[in-house]
């Protein structure tokens, strides 16, 4: 452990234990980490770890609200408190987080600030040449630069050169210019909206206090809608899906991290962000494990699926909308639809086949059905394989190499971690569409065996209930 880790180490756990009143457990510390190849904890790996037992259920930490860095506790939103009116939860905690970092010494998060990381991993930092690692992957379409870009402009930038003298760079600071330029302001929101999508909480009411759909999943309007904070401490902890071992539980004057079962001296604390494909681990947090591998996915953009239908079928683009509107009145339409790995179900959700049970009806019958307001059941037939095996096989063709080749790309140990990290995401997409292929072999040959042109219910009844909720729960295309 260097110096200049245990210095920041030691000011931010007294700070934040005298200062901010939080309470620690002697049985555990922070550890550096670098050499262990650890993911995400801040100030360069800086994790947390077991120096003793620890039962189930044992807190291991309580931090008081009070020292959370959020809208709430900083004294911004009194200065400009109009700037706060329209602004969303993320836009606003980037902004509070710019003014408290502008006034170094004189912000009572100065020790937090110093060990949080300066440089990332995450895809909205990667160059052209990195990104092109990625391609054929759809996370490619989701870093969203640009339109952050778009939105710092229009709100940050505006607000910050509105009232300049509410944003003063500390005398503490490196100097900077004053009034702040528009390109240290873009910057600082970059940097600002890469530490919240990496290590903030929600902090309003508890997550598991959410509803939640079938697959676990809390609505986008309702989690979008919670105040963001970031936790001091709390964000020390890495994620992993095998080995999470505790748990952020909200109070009402504080949080607290306790033990969901035992761990043992010398093991590391994990959080989970849950069933997270590798893509977005690098997208939002800039790094990857092995273990998210069973989590990847491959998405199926509607927009193809029903480009491809229309070809078999020779509709023209009304028709083909019509069917899109119907679903969506419906409540199962979706942008894309994620194929993931083959486990004891389908790697299909039922909602793809529905899609393109629909898309594949002839039209005559596509009336009748629409008529009766009802759709058909979640089920294989060997048309929807043809569909199916065309879009897969169209998707495969937008990676520029093979497994195999990505294989042997990841046996050269002088590759960079950046384009290491790619070419296992992109890897992993593929074997999903090889596995997805052949399970569509394997399901063509069951009902060609049969002789009957109807296969497998996959979940007919979900389907039913899904749609007599009110409305979707996912963002929908039109």
């Amino acid at each position: 452990m260097d110096e200049d880790f245990q210095g920041k180490s030691d000011i931010f756990i007294r700070w934040l234990t005298h200062d901010s009143s939080a309470s620690i457990s002697q049985k555990v510390a922070l550890s550096d980490m670098r050499g262990h190849g650890a993911g995400r904890g801040v100030a360069e790996n800086m994790d947390l770890v077991a120096l003793d037992d620890i039962e189930e259920d044992e807190e291991l930490f309580e931090v008081p609200r009070s020292s959370i860095i959020s809208v709430e506790n900083s004294d911004l939103n009194k200065r400009i408190p109009e700037a706060f009116e329209e602004l969303d939860p993320w836009i606003a905690l980037i902004l509070v987080m710019i003014y408290e970092y502008l006034k170094g010494s004189e912000s009572r998060w100065k020790s937090y600030f110093d060990i949080l990381p300066l440089h990332f991993d995450s895809l909205m930092f990667w160059s052209d040449e990195e990104l092109a690692e990625l391609q054929g992957s759809a996370v490619l379409h989701k870093i969203g630069k640009n339109e952050a870009d778009e939105i710092f402009k229009m709100q940050i930038l505006r607000v910050i050169q509105a009232r300049p003298e509410v944003f003063v760079v500390s005398s503490s600071m490196p100097p900077c210019e004053h009034p702040l330029s528009d390109s240290t302001i873009l910057a600082l929101a970059h940097r600002m909206g890469s530490l919240i999508m990496a290590y903030a909480f929600d902090i309003g009411k508890d997550r598991r206090d959410l509803e939640e759909d079938d697959e676990g999943f809390v609505s986008e309007d309702e989690e979008e809608a919670l105040p963001k904070g970031m936790i001091p401490l709390a964000d020390m902890l890495n994620a992993d899906a095998d080995r999470n071992n505790a748990r952020l539980f909200h109070g009402p004057s504080s949080l607290s991290m306790k033990a969901l079962k035992p761990i043992r001296k010398g093991e590391e604390i994990f959080n989970d962000y849950g069933s997270l494909p590798r893509s977005d681990l690098l997208r939002r947090y800039g790094y990857i494990t092995d273990n998210y591998g069973q989590y990847d996915v491959v998405e199926l953009p509607t927009a193809a699926i029903s480009d491809t239908a229309a070809e078999t079928l020779v509709l023209d683009p009304e028709d083909q909308q019509s069917r899109l509107d119907y679903l969506e009145e419906r409540g199962v339409l979706e942008e894309g639809y994620d194929v993931s790995h083959a486990t004891a179900s389908s790697a299909f959700p039922p909602e793809l086949l529905v899609l393109a049970h629909i898309l594949l009806l002839p039209p005559n019958e596509f009336r009748a059905l629409s008529a009766r307001g009802s759709l058909p059941k979640a089920q294989i037939t060997s048309d929807i394989l043809k569909l199916l095996r065309q879009v897969l096989e169209r998707r495969r063709s937008a990676y520029t190499t093979t497994i195999e080749e990505d294989k042997t790309l990841l046996r050269n140990i002088f590759i960079s971690s950046r384009k290491r990290m790619a070419i296992k995401v992109r890897l992993g997409e593929k074997e999903v569409l090889q596995e997805a292929l052949v399970e569509i072999q394997d399901l063509a040959k069951h009902i060609n065996g049969d002789g009957d042109g109807d296969g497998k219910d996959f979940g007919r009844k979900r389907i039913a209930e899904e749609t007599t909720k009110d409305g979707p729960k996912k963002q929908k295309t039109g």
